[in-house]
């Protein structure tokens, strides 16, 4: 039976740090936290946004499963982010570890948990056996260091809370409609990001994680632009900390021109992944039907109780 991440599991999970299947692309490319020192974090701070489970296995070099979940203070949508090991020889049923992970990102109020899996790969069929769908395919194109200089008439300026109702509007028209209910656009300045005006109305939203390791930029453009080259060009110019860091962009199918684009300017294409999802179903406790002494006898009462004011 899947549990909760212990002191005592910390002890030998350092073997599984060669066996770590990362399951989201923030991780992988923006932070990068060590299996271990995740895991620790999950432990010593209850308020983490790192949840570790295990699951005991009878026989085997390794002597649990481990999964990882990671949900934002004001995220509904939890993301699954590790899972370990991989090699066991023959597919191992992660479907228990998955569950009690489920129930978890439930009793934190996530409404979904989501993952990015590589397609054809041995996570993407453990996911699909414990309930994940894929709802969008996409790849990680990597930027290059050296870009042209765009025209001086593009420019992109730090999103604040104004920008939310023009931003919304864009949104709604580049994405498709079962991948807006599963991804609304956050709302700024909660979330980091950047916009491009045009006319008095936004044509761009660049979303932006910054860490560690390098930047993940989720791009949307309006698609009664002209070549998107420059736009993109100007966006990699006015980027915080560029020079520090590798830059990364996620592509969906669906935006085959932000594609294009990217191969004219030299970026390099990453492996084809799946975005999954598995729905969670909220449970709400019934109350109780209960007697109270004195009161069968008495005429029906149309307030209903808990709602009737007590004067003195």
């Amino acid at each position: 039976m899947a549990r909760k991440l212990s002191w005592s599991d910390l002890t030998v999970l350092r073997r599984f740090q060669n066996q770590r299947m990362v399951l989201d692309n923030s991780l992988r490319f923006v932070f990068n936290p060590g299996l271990f020192s995740s895991a620790l974090l999950s432990i010593t701070l209850p308020s983490s946004e790192f949840y570790s489970a295990v699951e005991s296995l009878d026989s085997s070099p390794f002597p649990f499963l481990f999964g990882q979940i990671l949900l934002g203070k004001e995220d509904k949508a939890a993301r699954i982010c590790s899972l370990a090991p991989l090699e066991l020889g023959s597919q191992p049923d992660y479907s228990g570890l998955i569950s009690h992970l489920a129930q978890a990102a439930c009793e934190r109020g996530a409404t979904q948990l989501s993952g990015e899996t590589i397609k054809g790969s041995p996570e993407e069929e453990i996911l699909v056996r414990s309930g994940f769908r894929p709802y969008a395919e996409q790849q990680i194109w990597k930027l290059p260091r050296q870009i042209s200089h765009p025209s001086d008439q593009i420019s992109w300026v730090i999103a604040g809370r104004g920008d939310n109702p023009a931003a919304g509007t864009l949104y709604q028209r580049v994405v498709p409609a079962q991948i807006q209910r599963l991804e609304p656009l956050a709302l700024f300045p909660g979330a980091q990001g950047m916009v491009s005006w045009n006319e008095n109305r936004i044509v761009g939203i660049a979303l932006t994680r910054f860490g560690p390791k390098g930047i993940l930029l989720d791009l949307f453009l309006d698609p009664s632009l002209g070549p998107l080259d420059g736009y993109i060009s100007a966006l990699l110019l006015s980027l915080p900390y560029r020079g520090l860091r590798d830059v990364y962009m996620r592509v969906r199918d669906y935006q085959g021109g932000i594609a294009s684009a990217l191969e004219r300017l030299g970026a390099q294409p990453g492996e084809q992944q799946r975005a999954v999802v598995k729905r969670l179903a909220v449970h709400y406790n019934a109350q109780q039907a209960f007697m109270v002494s004195g009161f069968e006898k008495q005429p029906d009462i149309t307030t209903p109780i808990s709602r009737t004011e007590i004067k003195n």
